[in-house]
């Protein structure tokens, strides 16, 4: 099986929901992936995504400490920090969700460890890099940057490039993607759409780290009772819930997913 990484140059794009989507669309075909994510994690030791799935997510964090090099007196130790990333690309099998500012310290991994040469080598999994971004001006540039930084320096050997546009801002008509199209280096690259989510539940959801899939398969009874809402918000939100999330799986699948 492939490894999924979705990344993004900035917080705020949905990269989250993205990684939560891609693993929950996964498992729907009764693939069994990891779900890993290397990103800031808070006094509970979980990621944000590790806060939607404690018991599922393996946890990298963001890198070995700043003043591990001087410490242990190594100044390999940051680079087998990452290591540990590089055996889950050799396997294949997991959704890797990247925080913003994990995504150049694996760049810079993965040149020195010249993962694309030995993954080539073993003939490992395809990797697919999918990258979030809302309809602004400078987000597009983050991602056409990103897409750059990793698959056009030769970082990771990235098969397919699937770019989602999260409309949770908006419509995308007027925006220029011709640098992200560019950006991809004549590399298989596709296009999907998120849409904005319209669901009642969903400030309830993230509020209390609830996964779409988790509220899909309750009742509205067990949503009234666990938010605190009023059935008829529940009623309601289910089904807008249950449209939305209908339409990611009819966009991811598109693209293989």
């Amino acid at each position: 099986m492939k490894t999924y990484i979705c990344a993004a140059y900035a917080g705020g794009q949905g990269k989250t929901t993205l990684a939560q989507m891609v693993f929950s669309a996964l498992r729907k075909r009764d693939l069994a992936y990891k779900l890993v994510a290397a990103d800031f994690t808070d006094g509970t030791g979980h990621s944000k995504i590790g806060k939607f799935f404690p018991s599922k997510v393996l946890e990298l964090g963001i890198g070995s400490a700043l003043g591990s090099s001087k410490s242990e007196n190594d100044a390999n130790a940051p680079l087998r920090y990452w290591d540990r990333f590089g055996g889950l690309l050799l396997t294949g099998g997991a959704v890797l969700d990247l925080g913003a500012n994990v995504v150049p310290q694996l760049v810079q991994w993965a040149h020195h460890r010249r993962v694309t040469h030995i993954m080539q080598q073993r003939n490992s999994p395809e990797i697919d890099l999918i990258v979030i971004t809302k309809p602004e001006t400078h987000s597009i540039e983050n991602v056409s940057t990103l897409i750059e930084d990793v698959v056009v320096g030769g970082a990771l050997p990235v098969a397919n490039i699937i770019v989602v546009k999260n409309e949770v801002g908006g419509t995308f008509e007027g925006q220029n993607l011709a640098r992200i199209e560019k950006a991809g280096g004549g590399r298989s690259l596709s296009f999907v759409s998120i849409p904005r989510c319209t669901s009642e539940l969903w400030p309830h959801l993230e509020r209390t780290f609830t996964p779409v899939e988790e509220a899909l398969a309750a009742t509205e009874n067990e949503l009234a009772e666990k938010f605190g809402i009023e059935i008829w918000s529940a009623y309601a939100g289910l089904m807008d819930l249950k449209t939305w999330s209908d339409e990611v799986y009819v966009q991811l699948g598109r693209v293989g997913i």
